[in-house]
């Protein structure tokens, strides 16, 4: 693959609309997310790290402390201070999956680079205590709830569920320790169940085929790779053993692009042949691919991401139409204050500015540091997690050694 060649990522603004969100109160249309704040402030303090923007030490402590300040007395982080259930009292508030995931990877970010500081990243995090709550989040058929009801996992059965699941035992190391990890082999069962007819992936193999989904159950199984380090296309992996059918799953995910007219997607007239050019071969080439989640839908930002990351993971990077693609975003969608909107002439949102982003950096996108797709961060973030989970492992050792010393 290589870099965009003719349409410019406008950083500088970018990285204005970035340190907006940071700095300021983000539109009051996203007050009903009240309950999502560490999820926005992941997006923003990560696109901001993407930039290669520095936060200062005093912004890097006070994010850890905010974010140590959501963990709950039972396991987990809870998403913003005022969230709560009914019946529950709002100083504890609710932990679930997705909060659970952007704290871990928040102190990820917040750690300043040197080894010594990403080593104690996650020192605080109740590892134990997550684990155990992680584990309790599983249902017999191998999915997960996205947080505890009484005692029981409740949120539905959604895919996404296990990508977080499975990333946060990555960055926890679950397996180092008996009887801290979560059942992976109901894990990868579950995802292989939920291929459909067309190739794609949803909650089962009854519902309907959506990308968002495809990247969640690919990346799942990706992660859960990682603590072997198996190639996604060897026999032995969990993504050759939970996707039933790769080539159905390719096709389905390739079958998500198409040159974007935009007559059609404004008005459902296909009749526009501005998207053409010729190429040298003599043949017709598209100038602008856009990508959708399922069938008969409209181009969207965040699918170049879920449809582009999901190819990438399965180790299929060369059959994205990698310079339309990033032209789409970078024509199409790219807003005049920076960021991205959903669609063309959509205004920028904290969500799909970070997913256009996300796929323009695996696409080569100069200016953008490398990123690591299976965890939605850079490369450095993801490698300062790794050392924080083995500093917080080796702490735990010591603490239990001085512990058994002291009762000898």
């Amino acid at each position: 693959m290589t870099a965009p060649d003719a349409s410019s990522l406008q950083r500088e603004k970018h990285i204005k609309y970035w340190q907006r969100c940071y700095t300021s109160f983000l539109p009051s249309a996203y007050t009903s997310n009240d309950s999502t704040r560490l999820t926005f402030a992941c997006f923003i303090v990560s696109a901001l790290d993407l930039l290669s923007v520095p936060l200062p030490a005093r912004d890097r402590a006070a994010i850890r402390t905010w974010v140590l300040s959501l963990q709950h007395p039972d396991g987990g982080f809870c998403g913003s201070p005022t969230h709560a259930l009914p019946g529950q009292r709002a100083h504890l508030g609710t932990a679930n999956l997705a909060a659970t995931f952007f704290a871990l990877v928040l102190l990820g970010l917040a750690a300043e680079p040197e080894e010594a500081a990403a080593r104690a990243a996650f020192v605080g995090v109740r590892r134990a205590r997550l684990l155990r709550w992680l584990r309790r989040l599983q249902r017999e058929d191998g999915s997960f709830g996205q947080n505890l009801w009484d005692g029981e996992p409740v949120g539905g059965k959604d895919m996404r569920h296990s990508y977080l699941a499975s990333s946060i035992r990555w960055m926890l190391r679950a397996w180092e320790r008996p009887g801290e990890d979560v059942d992976v082999d109901s894990m990868v069962a579950y995802i292989r169940q939920g291929q459909t007819y067309d190739g794609g992936l949803a909650e089962s193999s009854l519902n309907e085929s959506h990308a968002g989904y495809a990247f969640c159950g690919v990346a799942t199984l990706a992660m859960l790779d990682r603590q072997s380090s198996t190639p996604a296309k060897d026999p032995e992996s969990a993504v050759s053993r939970g996707i039933p059918d790769r080539e159905a799953l390719i096709k389905f995910l390739v079958c998500r692009q198409f040159a974007y007219l935009a007559k059609e997607e404004e008005d459902d007239v296909a009749n526009d042949d501005s998207n053409f050019i010729q190429a040298e071969s003599g043949a017709l080439a598209y100038t602008h691919v856009g990508f959708n989640g399922r069938w008969n839908k409209k181009a969207d930002t965040c699918y170049f991401w879920w449809v582009g990351g999901t190819l990438m993971l399965l180790d299929e990077a060369e059959l994205i139409n990698t310079r339309p693609a990033c032209r789409y975003v970078l024509d199409i969608t790219q807003h005049a204050i920076g960021g991205f909107g959903k669609a063309g002439g959509s205004p920028p949102d904290v969500f799909h500015s970070y997913l256009g982003l996300a796929a323009l950096t695996t696409m080569g996108q100069e200016d953008l540091k490398p990123f690591d797709v299976g965890i939605c961060c850079s490369k450095e973030v993801a490698d300062k997690i790794q050392i924080a989970s083995q500093g917080l492992l080796q702490l735990i050792e010591q603490e239990e050694e001085q512990l058994a010393a002291a009762a000898r």
